[in-house]
């Protein structure tokens, strides 16, 4: 690329575009290329440093020798370099710093005093974040990935008053840090914690008041046992849940609009929970579990893991939770047996404009899974031999499908009453052999079907 034109006929050359064009389409290039620009020509030895939008990765400095010292050395340029526009949006992935450079303070230190408007950090060690950087006033969206670092939040020491994403993954937050986190960030729209711990007393629970809130994603964290979760919004679009302490606990979730996706995937040591069954808690668990989705009957769009599903066997004759009236599309993982196909089953038929629908059946826990196993679990009602037609179901698939009888039941109801039903797809368990496999695709096939439109596919 040149700067002049020696030809002697003078056309459109690329520095006659304006400079903040230029910048634009050099801060589209990848690192090291942006960095190569500076030799083009006098006129461009800093044109690469007046991007406003940083990602600096580690790994882009794939085959350069002394690839940490170089890009410790860049990433100094690019946030101590003078005279420059400030840096509103900034990704750093660090994968191989030194906690002993204290570098990393003096980077977040610098940004700050640019007025950065979103921060996403992700170095490897685990290092002491400044106070000031939870007293921003101009953080629209901040991200770190803290290594399980421990950070410790006094009450009132966090005022974010302009943040709207906060996301947290692998911290370790002392006491009520995390609440004062969250307390601090008054205009929250996205929160997310992913691989978070929280170390403190043994009861410590954890409020959510922004009515702002449309996503919360609460991945793998860590909270203590009896923590429970209280949640009030009128915004809500996205709740995830995944982890630990979801059943066991009672949480207040009061979600006052309609939600598009929830889904619901508690983590159990199986143990732990029929230790609990043991000592009469098995009700509990059920009416928690009832409770929690409950608070999400408006949803358009929920996926429920086979311990939701477990938990509700406990209280077959009372689930506590209103039909799913705008239900639209639900997957669900489930045990092979009476007690799993009858939740399953109430699940289904209540929702009356449910269309998809997508069953996996789950054989990772084989303690307590099958019928001869559960002899202390409530009999369920017989809801299978009923007719209760549905009218809006379309799609069904069916995935890891076995040979219990408890799965060709649930097969045999939804044929004899989804009278829409225009797919129905079943995949089996690689354990079924061939032979069981004919001759189970032929009692399939003979099964007396609701629907004139139907395709069936069985492989």
């Amino acid at each position: 690329m040149s700067c002049s034109d020696d030809s002697g006929q003078r056309g459109t050359r690329i520095n006659d575009l304006p400079e903040d064009i230029l910048c634009s389409i050099v801060s589209q290039l990848p690192l090291q290329d942006r960095v190569t620009t500076s030799l083009v020509c006098r006129a461009w030895r800093r044109l690469w440093l007046s991007s406003s939008n940083w990602r600096l990765e580690l790994q882009d400095f794939r085959g350069v020798s002394n690839k940490k010292q170089k890009f410790e050395e860049l990433v100094d340029r690019v946030i101590f370099f003078p005279d420059r526009p400030h840096i509103h949006h900034l990704k750093l992935v660090h994968t191989d710093y030194d906690i002993s450079s204290q570098k990393a303070s003096l980077w977040i230190e610098s940004l700050l005093n640019q007025q950065i408007l979103d921060l996403d950090l992700n170095i490897m060690d685990p290092i002491p974040l400044p106070l000031s950087l939870f007293r921003c006033d101009t953080l629209v969206e901040l991200r770190l990935c803290l290594h399980c670092d421990f950070i410790s939040l006094p009450p009132n020491a966090v005022l974010l008053p302009r943040l709207k994403v906060l996301s947290l993954q692998k911290g370790h937050f002392i006491g009520d840090s995390l609440q004062s986190l969250i307390n601090g960030c008054t205009l929250l729209v996205t929160l997310k914690l992913r691989e978070c711990v929280v170390v403190g007393p043994e009861f410590l629970d954890i409020t959510i008041p922004q009515t702002t809130l449309q996503e919360v994603i609460l991945d793998k964290c860590h909270f203590l046992r009896d923590t429970k979760l209280h949640m009030s919004t009128v915004n809500l679009t996205t709740f995830r849940y995944k982890g630990l302490n979801l059943g066991g606990n009672m949480h207040y979730l009061n979600v006052q609009t309609s939600v598009e996706m929830v889904q619901l995937e508690p983590v159990e040591f199986h143990s732990v929970y029929s230790f609990s069954r043991r000592l009469g808690f098995s009700g509990t668990y059920g009416q928690n579990m009832s409770r929690t989705l409950a608070a999400f009957c408006n949803t358009k769009h929920m996926v429920l893991s086979d311990w939701c599903i477990e938990y509700l066997t406990n209280v077959p004759n009372a689930m506590r939770f209103p039909p799913f009236m705008r239900l639209e599309s639900l997957r669900l993982s489930m045990w092979p047996n009476g007690g799993h196909v009858y939740v399953t089953t109430y699940l289904v038929l209540f929702p009356p404009l449910l269309r998809f629908l997508s069953l996996r059946i789950s054989k990772a826990h084989r303690e307590g899974m099958a019928d001869d196993d559960r002899l202390d679990y409530p009999h369920p009602p017989d809801l299978l031999s009923t007719e209760m037609i549905h009218n809006n179901l379309k799609k069904v698939e069916i995935k890891k499908y076995g040979v219990l009888n408890a799965e060709l039941d649930l097969i045999k109801f939804l044929l004899k009453n989804a009278v829409s039903l225009e797919k129905l797809s079943i995949k089996w368990c690689a354990c079924v052999g061939a032979s069981r496999r004919k001759s189970l695709r032929n009692t399939i096939r003979s099964y007396p079907l609701a629907s004139q439109n139907l395709e069936l596919y069985i492989h």
